[in-house]
């Protein structure tokens, strides 16, 4: 079983692609070193490490790509640390509650939602304009995991210890009634359309789907032991979901809610990104050290790729071209041309890099932290 409580956390990386002038950047968080290292794109070259808190666990990054968000839950009251993408340089830690971990930014930039586990049970929201933090908001116990809808109205929280889902409506940033799903949901990502939030259970073996109109559970479905993250396809018809205790890949038909045939790759699947065209899934094997890809066409894996040790995020840039894979044990990101499934040199960063976020016109990416 995949655990990723925030006390527990050994730690996160967060990898950003933005624009840093004319030269695009990846941003790497380092969480046990406490630092947040660039690399060029071009050259693959690291720079000089930015410091950024005392154990930074989630990055996320504003949609016109000025601003990295550092989220650091390593001292007892959380912050979150803005960066500027166009100089390197951080600005003043902005304090939330305590145990800082899960985070979603809304599409047009303008309010950061940090999810705070031992606040207890509560979301910061952050304006961006201003860097300052407002109220907390009330939810569950154990909130972890956040997304936004694609039209920025809602927010969804995860709750490890209730095991419910709760929405909070971002013009008035109050939440909604807990939705009831599986025991431990670790994961939500919404349809293109925004129409259902499918939410992984890794404590039942299923996935919930929601009605976002309604905020109503549907009919769980059964994917096998310990799903984690979910991938779903840019045409929304099918959601792909990672199941860590038998090593496989449940394609999910949205139209019907139906699983399809588990598709076997590594062990401990984790995160998972699609090519732009649609054509290939690329998925972490967290303890086996490598990247399988899966043909959408035929849900077929492909030799598997391999990379540093417990890969943990994943990024594509926009014209599909390079793969990039955060090794958490090796402290590595390998880039991989999608051409040939072959890995480049590995490019050393910080110690414990995880998870992943990038400006949408460079790349898209996915992270352990969700």
């Amino acid at each position: 079983m995949r655990n990723y409580p925030i006390a527990a956390a050994l730690g996160v990386l967060a990898l950003t692609l933005a624009a840093a002038g004319s030269a695009a950047t990846l941003y790497v968080d380092n969480q046990i070193s406490g630092t947040v290292t660039p690399i060029s794109v071009a050259t693959k070259t690291p720079g000089k490490a930015i410091k950024a808190g005392s154990g930074p666990t989630n990055m996320e990054i504003t949609p016109d790509g000025k601003t990295v968000y550092v989220v650091d839950s390593g001292a007892r009251v959380g912050t979150v640390t803005p960066i500027s993408t166009a100089t390197h340089t951080p600005g003043r830690p902005i304090k939330v509650g305590g145990a800082a971990y899960g985070a979603a930014i809304t599409p047009d930039g303008k309010t950061l939602y940090v999810a705070n586990a031992s606040t207890p049970g509560a979301v910061t929201p952050i304006s961006t304009a201003t860097n300052t933090a407002g109220k907390p908001i009330k939810v569950g116990k154990n909130p972890q995991f956040i997304t936004v809808t694609p039209d920025g109205r809602t927010a969804y929280v995860a709750d490890l210890g209730s095991g419910t889902v709760t929405p909070i409506s971002t013009a008035t940033n109050t939440p909604g009634a807990p939705i009831k799903v599986g025991k431990v949901p670790q994961w939500i990502t919404v349809t293109p359309d925004g129409k259902t939030a499918y939410v992984a259970n890794n404590g039942s073996g299923t996935v919930t789907p929601i009605s976002t109109a309604t905020n109503t559970p549907g009919k769980p479905i059964k994917v096998g032991s310990y799903p984690y993250a979910i991938t779903i396809t840019a045409d929304g018809k099918t959601a792909y979901v990672a199941c860590d205790g038998p090593g496989t890949v449940v394609p999910i038909a949205t139209a019907t809610n139906t699983p399809g045939k588990p598709i076997k790759v590594g062990r401990e699947p984790g995160v998972s990104m699609i090519t732009p065209d649609g054509k290939t899934i690329y998925v972490t094997n967290g303890a086996s050290a490598s990247v399988t890809p899966i043909s959408t066409a035929t849900n077929t894996a492909r030799k598997a790729i391999k990379v540093g040790g417990a890969p943990g995020a994943i990024a594509i840039t926009s014209d599909g071209k390079t793969l990039y894979v955060a090794g958490q044990a090796s402290g590595t990101v390998t880039p991989i041309s999608t051409a040939t499934n072959t890995p480049g040199k590995p490019i050393k960063t910080g110690n414990t890099p995880w998870s992943i976020v990038c400006a949408p016109t460079v790349c898209r990416s996915s992270s352990t932290a969700g």
